[in-house]
């Protein structure tokens, strides 16, 4: 299963880094088998997770093979939505991205707004009606997002921010509410959002950066009490589109709900295939689509054999991060917005990290950074530099925060055009590693007002040896 899983990954990356578009020949299995010296169970196991994923695609016949596949928006963000529900991310956690990630949404719209869209947003705004059905308003907040992502036209902060408003929905359980509180709740969020509208349209920044906050800060508070007892029976998410059968859905959320309720390790074993299909009362299809998902985000896995069937996983990223990868790439998101999403993750990271640093940190943080110091000139420094850099972001311990950095880092250094960066940044590796250097030390002083001045300064020595990338 791991060397499945690696050769996935590996695939990914030779798919970008090769530049292949959709539907461009990858290989016939033959060829692709002793291509990556693999045996033909572990080329078919990592084959299925590619096209779960919409990587490739198989194809039989005379022109038969492995093809890359068109990339799809949705199918990439109901997998992240997926990985953030079953790695049970942190409500508070998902806020502070969504806040990065929205705040970066209201700039780019702020930028492109014109006419026409103001007169979008104004029929958007009085489309509230108080005491409104409740799907019709969480449609209507979507509706909300979908016009400001519109108006950015930037991929990437659609594709990182949709995922986590699916999963703020999933995770809140509006028929909690009485009808009175509900009626409340929602005309208080729709003022608060159509102050931010009116500021928007206004061309006012910052204080529509004020009033997003506000909104977010909002959220927090009138869902604390009802965030719901994550997929409960009853209370099955509405998914993004037509993916997955209704009893597949059921039977995702049964078989996460018991693996945490009867608090089952990693590694357990759940029952075979057989078992679990008359446990559950459902069809061999249905059982396996539910598997499918769940095997994608890492929750389970099946093992063959004599002890075999469905065993405890434990949710790894790895997955998600190649789908990301592959979809920016596949369409080809500007190096630019990648960069602007990434950055602006790191300046909410690394003071994170500062606040958050533990002696043991402390120690690992320090001894990378003179690696590094010792490095500069030689061939290894960029490698270096940016386990630095990785490792700055991951302290603070917003393991969503990781997750974008890492998905974002790979998305850009796999291209061609990343490529030339790095080979920018060895150029002038005595800088970046002063640049970086000032960065450690604010964080190992735990200073995170004086660690986000110094990752703006680094993102402006950044800039200032790739221009022209």
């Amino acid at each position: 299963m791991k060397l499945a899983h690696s050769l996935a990954k590996q695939i990914t990356r030779d798919i970008v880094a090769g530049g292949l578009s959709a539907d461009q020949l990858l290989g016939r299995e033959a060829d692709l088998r002793a291509r990556y010296s693999v045996s033909r169970d572990t080329f078919r196991e990592a084959l299925r997770q590619l096209e779960w994923l919409g990587i490739t695609r198989s194809q039989r016949g005379i022109n038969g093979g492995i093809y890359v596949q068109a990339p799809k928006q949705s199918l990439v963000v109901n997998l992240l939505r997926d990985y953030f529900d079953f790695s049970q991310a942190d409500f508070s956690d998902l806020l502070k991205v969504r806040a990065v990630l929205e705040q970066d949404l209201v700039r780019v719209a702020l930028q492109k707004l014109d006419d026409r869209d103001i007169v979008k947003l104004r029929i958007l705004q009085g489309q509230y009606q108080q005491g409104m059905p409740r799907e019709q308003f969480v449609v209507l907040l979507f509706g909300f997002y979908r016009q400001l992502m519109d108006i950015a036209d930037n991929d990437v902060v659609t594709l990182c921010l949709m995922p986590l408003i699916f999963v703020t929905v999933d995770l809140v359980n509006f028929e909690k509410l009485s009808d009175e509180e509900f009626a409340l709740n929602s005309a208080l969020a729709w003022s608060k959002l159509s102050l931010l509208l009116n500021e928007i349209i206004a061309g006012n920044s910052a204080i529509a950066s004020t009033h997003l906050q506000g909104f977010l800060d909002f959220t927090a508070e009138s869902v604390a009490s009802q965030i719901a007892t994550l997929h409960s029976v009853s209370a099955y998410p509405d998914w993004f589109d037509d993916s997955h059968s209704k009893l597949a859905e059921g039977l995702i959320y049964r078989i996460h709900r018991d693996i945490r309720d009867t608090g089952c390790e990693n590694g357990e074993r759940l029952g075979t295939e057989t078992e679990l299909m008359n446990r559950y009362a459902v069809s061999r299809s249905t059982f396996r689509e539910a598997c499918r998902v769940l095997e994608t985000v890492g929750l389970v896995y099946m093992q063959k054999g004599r002890d075999g069937g469905l065993r405890v996983g434990q949710p790894k990223p790895d997955n998600a991060i190649s789908a990301v990868v592959y979809y920016l790439n596949a369409t080809a998101a500007p190096y630019a917005d990648i960069a602007a999403v990434r950055a602006a993750v790191e300046l909410a990271a690394i003071p994170l990290a500062a606040e958050m640093l533990t002696e043991d940190d402390a120690k690992s943080l320090s001894v990378l950074i003179e690696t590094q110091q010792a490095l500069v000139g030689e061939a290894s420094f960029t490698s270096a530099a940016m386990a630095t850099q990785k490792a700055i972001n991951h302290l603070g311990g917003n393991t969503i925060l990781n997750f974008y950095y890492d998905a974002l880092l790979d998305s850009i250094y796999l291209t061609e055009q990343g490529k030339q960066a790095l080979a920018k940044l060895a150029k002038y590796a005595e800088p970046i590693t002063a640049s970086q250097s000032a960065i450690v030390d604010a964080v190992l002083h735990r200073d995170p007002a004086l660690a986000r001045r110094r990752v703006l300064q680094h993102h402006n020595i950044i800039e200032k040896y790739i221009a022209g990338v």
